[in-house]
């Protein structure tokens, strides 16, 4: 082979610069694998959609939580405590931002982006918001004695998006552009 170019003979690992059976898994060899911006656009759907919910309960006394509101799964307790709202926030509209925001970031567009700071973004929020989720259950667990069903389940969709895009980033063999 002479002058650096490359021919569809020559193994994947060669045209990608990484190793046989490591790396995006896509048809051009750039982005995370197939099932990334898929699995992520998904769960940040599904949270967005829960979160909605929980904004809309949060907003108007017409939408009743479907939880049950005794002994330790306990909704109406954790949607109406002191902690359900950070600097007179509800925690509800700071998912919905998070999860509107995790939306655009895992767009396939988003997954394809060369840019860096996208991905570094993309990270950051994924960091943060399972950085917020340990404090939110920890509150529910030993401050408020209640869990949430609707709250509980925000939090393993945003684990889920935590951990899909961990294994997107490492998968990443895209160019950079800084």
């Amino acid at each position: 082979m002479t002058g650096g170019s490359t021919t569809g003979s020559e193994p994947a690992a060669a045209r990608t610069g990484s190793p046989a059976g490591v790396g995006s898994g896509t048809a051009s060899g750039a982005g995370p694998p197939r099932w990334v911006p898929v699995s992520g656009l998904v769960l940040a759907l599904a949270g967005l959609a829960v979160s909605a919910y929980l904004t809309v309960a949060h907003y108007t006394a017409t939408v009743t939580l479907a939880c049950p509101n005794t002994g330790t799964i306990n909704c109406e307790r954790v949607t109406t405590s002191a902690e359900s709202a950070i600097l007179g926030v509800p925690v509800a509209v700071l998912g919905l931002v998070f999860f509107a925001g995790m939306v655009v970031l895992n767009t396939p567009a988003g997954w394809r982006s060369p840019r860096r700071w996208i991905r570094l973004v993309r990270a950051l929020g994924a960091l943060a918001g399972i950085g917020f989720v340990l404090y939110l259950v920890y509150t529910e667990l030993f401050t408020l004695d209640a869990i949430c069903l609707w709250c509980t389940g925000v939090h393993v969709l945003t684990f889920g998006l935590f951990v899909v895009t961990a294994l997107g980033a490492a998968g990443w063999s895209g160019p950079e552009d800084g």
